[in-house]
């Protein structure tokens, strides 16, 4: 059984989102070609491909065998949670490409709170679900710590092309949401449609 912060996972992360554009449009512009700006929004991009990738790695093992297998190979032998671990990092990328530190301090807590029960809440699914065998893959694999010399894969394994393409566009939102806030920061400062007034003070 799913708890609440399992179920409501995906609308957490919607109004995250929705939170995060709204701040970008109701604030006022960065320092747009500053030296620090640039090496901000060039790191965010930077954790943004490695959470695209990193989610899309993730997602061509446990797409398709979720709560069926208990996958343990792939990005899953150096962590319990790569799936949550990259949209962390996306996350991250998304604040810095933004150019607003603040967010850091405003977004990271409700995302770390309300994964952590996310995650303890899977372990105890899982547990149920799996027995000693998941006891034992916690022994040796951390949640979030990665350890790379445990790194193995199978050879081959099924994909299920409808579950694969369907994670493949949900691994992708940062890249997206990356293009959204780009575009949203040139209709901002090229219609002048929100006055300054409207603009929150950070």
């Amino acid at each position: 059984m799913h708890t609440a912060a399992e179920r409501y996972r995906l609308g957490f992360s919607w109004l995250i989102g929705l939170i995060f554009i709204s701040i970008i449009l109701f604030s006022k512009s960065g320092h747009e070609g500053s030296l620090s700006y640039e090496i901000l929004e060039l790191s965010g991009y930077v954790l943004i491909v490695i959470a695209t990738l990193g989610r899309i790695w993730a997602t061509v093992y446990i797409g398709g065998r979720k709560d069926e297998e208990l996958c343990q190979d792939g990005p899953y032998s150096i962590w319990r949670n790569p799936l949550y671990v990259f949209s962390f990092l996306g996350v991250v990328g998304i604040i810095l490409s933004s150019g607003k530190l603040i967010l850091l301090f405003i977004i990271m807590p409700f995302f770390v709170y309300n994964y952590y029960f996310v995650i303890k809440g899977e372990e105890a699914r899982l547990l149920e679900l799996f027995g000693n065998e998941y006891a034992e893959y916690c022994k040796k694999v951390k949640r979030i710590i990665p350890n790379f010399n445990n790194y193995w894969s199978k050879n081959k394994f099924e994909i299920y092309p409808k579950v694969f393409f369907r994670s493949m566009v949900h691994a992708s939102f940062f890249m997206w949401l990356f293009i959204l806030l780009e575009f949203l920061e040139y209709f901002k400062e090229n219609t002048k449609l929100i006055p300054t007034l409207f603009y929150l003070p950070f």
